[in-house]
Parts: structure tokens; sequence; C-alpha cells
């Protein structure tokens, strides 16, 4: 396999780099162009994708493989040049949008003028689609797709030539050794098939304003789920209402929040998605465990003996999958879940079916873009951003930094 289509490329590119934790980004005019290994392609990066694992790793320290590190997480751009087999779906000249869940291979990182993305999961971005807008949504969409269809087994409906998605059978067939150890436990110890959410069941998402959330939202309406956001409503109700959730609950009085939570599923909630923290995540656990044992007064000691009267399920267990933080103290009826985003790159077959219907569900009009603020100036501007971000100023938003 030989490189196609190889154009002339700057012997040099800039970066921008992390030196030591709790600093700013520098600027480093000295970087090596990235080789190609076979299957990958090199795009020219048009549009950085801010995410908050931007600064949070800068300032506390982590996700940091080695310094000076190179961050980003999400970029697109044009394909330049392709080490991949003739005919393949990805060529040069095509717009792609890049998700770097390989966080450790710097050659896939966003913060540069040129960057690799492997040719499977590359996700190509339609025609009539505004490729800035675009930059916003790749990190959200695999976070969410993964969390509703590994953590919590649902399906996804069909799309293109793709029928209905069963991600977690997908990484079931990887081999054992094959799969990082802390994805293990999600993908071979997953939520039993009976235990799964059925057409018209509740969720709870608590930070539905997220851009992340804002994917969850439609990815689970996608799978006839109903969905309860807890939100600050005067804020962002109109637009989370406009992207379908059922009941919007205020986060102002936690206390009032979690008697409406209980009035509306009438205590039948099992699942929950907590976008913010510990604390929150902690206060998702509390409701979840409220709702379990109204149904289970008594100790169960084989809790799958026993249906559950709301949903005529074998399982008391309720399921929170926790995105930035996860509880203190667990409660005994509450699995808690972590979502292996790691698979989009681990996982071929994964990486590949999750561009495709992402791809196609863009192309369809399915999904709906995340509000995004698109800000020019290159990578010299991405700390003044980032700092906005870490100011709490950016809320139920992507900013998208322009190199071109």
């Amino acid at each position: 396999m030989a490189p196609i289509n190889q154009p002339k490329l700057p012997t040099v590119q800039t970066q921008l780099l992390l030196h030591q934790p709790r600093s700013p980004y520098e600027t480093f005019a000295e970087g090596d162009i990235p080789n190609l290994k076979d299957g990958e392609l090199l795009v020219q990066v048009e549009a950085i994708g801010l995410n908050p694992i931007d600064w949070k790793s800068a300032d506390f320290g982590f996700a940091l493989p080695k310094l000076p590190c190179l961050n980003g997480r999400e970029f697109v751009g044009t394909v330049v040049a392709q080490n991949t087999p003739q005919g393949s779906r990805i060529s040069v000249g095509d717009q792609v949008l890049a998700v770097a869940t390989d966080y450790r291979d710097f050659r896939k990182s966003a913060f540069q003028e040129y960057a690799v993305v492997c040719s499977f999961n590359a996700i190509k971005i339609p025609k009539g689609i505004d490729p800035y807008q675009a930059a916003s949504l790749g990190v959200a969409f695999v976070t969410a797709a993964l969390s509703l269809g590994v953590c919590l087994g649902t399906t996804l409906p069909q799309q293109g030539k793709l029928s209905d998605l069963d991600l977690l059978s997908i990484l079931q067939r990887q081999e054992r050794e094959m799969v990082p150890k802390d994805c293990f436990e999600e993908i071979f110890n997953p939520i039993p098939l009976g235990s799964r959410p059925s057409k018209g069941e509740w969720i709870l998402l608590y930070g539905a304003s997220s851009v992340t959330a804002q994917l969850c939202i439609q990815l689970a309406k996608a799978t006839g789920l109903k969905i309860i956001g807890v939100v600050d409503v005067k804020k962002h109700g109109e637009r989370l209402r406009a992207l379908g959730v059922d009941v919007l609950v205020d986060r102002a009085d936690l206390d009032l929040a979690a008697t409406e939570v209980r009035q509306h599923t009438h205590g039948s909630l099992r699942f929950a998605m907590d976008f913010i923290g510990k604390e929150t995540s902690t206060w998702c656990q509390n409701v979840l465990a409220a709702c379990a044992s109204s149904r289970y007064p008594t100790d169960i000691d084989d809790p799958d003996a026993i249906p559950d009267p709301f949903t005529q399920k074998g399982s008391t267990l309720s399921h929170l999958v926790c995105l930035t933080g996860a509880p203190k103290v667990k409660a005994p009826n509450v699995r808690i879940h972590q979502v292996p985003v790691k698979m989009f790159h681990e996982n071929e077959e994964l990486g590949c079916v999750l561009s495709y219907w992402l791809y196609h569900s863009l192309k369809n009009g399915v999904i709906t873009l995340p509000e995004t603020q698109i800000v020019d100036g290159g990578l010299e501007v991405i700390n003044s951003c980032l700092e906005l971000m870490r100011r709490g100023e950016i809320s139920g938003s992507r900013l998208v930094v322009k190199l071109k």
C-alpha cells in the first residue's frame, strides 16, 4: 500500500504545544509534518472544535501523555495525502471531520496545521453541511453514541445501507485480549439484554444543555426514549424543547427537582446520564436509588430473579452513565457506567459504522448541528478561547477556531 496522490507539502508546520500544566499553550513553528502509516489520511486542518478537555487537561495535568503535549480532540479539514488502497471511500480533496480519541498519538491531535486521521473513522462531510459547524460535532457524537449504544445497550436506527446498529454486539466480537482493560467491563460484563431501555421509557439527563447532551437527546429520541432534562430552563429551555426533550426540570432547587422527576416518571426511572461532575452525578444516583427503593422496599439477595413491576424487566438495578465524574460513594442498587470512548479508534468496525452512520444522518437531516461560535485567528487565539470556556462563558454551544 503506497501513498496515493501525494502533493508537495511543506517541510515543517506550526503547532500549539503545552510545555507544563497550568501554563498557556505556546506556538512552535518547527513542527514535523506527520508521516502516514497504512490506512491513514493526512489532513490540512481548517477548523478546530474546542472541548472542555482542552483546558481541563492543561489546568489539572491529566490526559497529558508526555510534555510538551500536543492537544486538541477534533478538527475539520481537507485530505491532502492518503496511504490507502485505490477506491477507498475517502480520497484526496474530500473534507472530513476527525475525532482524536487516540490522544496519545500526537500526529492525530488538532492543534496543528496538518494532522493524521485513520481512514476507517474519518467522517466525510456531506455537501450542504457547513464544515465549520461540523467541527463542533465529533466528540459529542462519539461520546453520545457510545453512552447509549454500549453503556445502556440501545440500538441506533437504520441509516443509509446500515441496518439497525447494535454497537455492543460489534464490540463483543473483538478478541478479549485486544480490548483495553478500562473498557473491558462495559463490553464483556454489559447491561443485561432484558434490562436495556425499552421504547417509551424515561432517561434523565443532568446538564442537558451541554453539546454532548444535545446529541444524546437526538439519539435517545431516535431510539424511542422519553427524556427528562435538568437544566437552567430559562436559559436553555427553548432549544432543548426544539430538540425533543419531553420534560424540563429547573436545576435551581434540586430537592424540588428530585420530587418533580419522581412525579413525572411515576417512580419508574431506571436510567440517567450526568454531564457535569461528581456532585451532580451523586444527585442523579440518589434519584435513581430512591426510585429503585420505591419499587423494591426490601433487600433482595438475587436482584435478577424478580421482575420489575414497572417495566417487567428482570433486574432491580438502575443505570447511571457518568461522563465527567462518578459519585464517591456508590449506591448498591445503581450501576455506574464509564463511556469506553477509546473504542472508536481501537475497534475498526465500530469506528467505520459510526462514521458512516453520522455521515448519512447529517446528509438526511437526522442530526441537528450544535450551536457554534466561529472565531477567526488560527492557533494563536486558542488560549483566549479556552479562557472563555474556563470562566464558564460558553454554555450550550461550542467554540470553533478557523485556521483557514
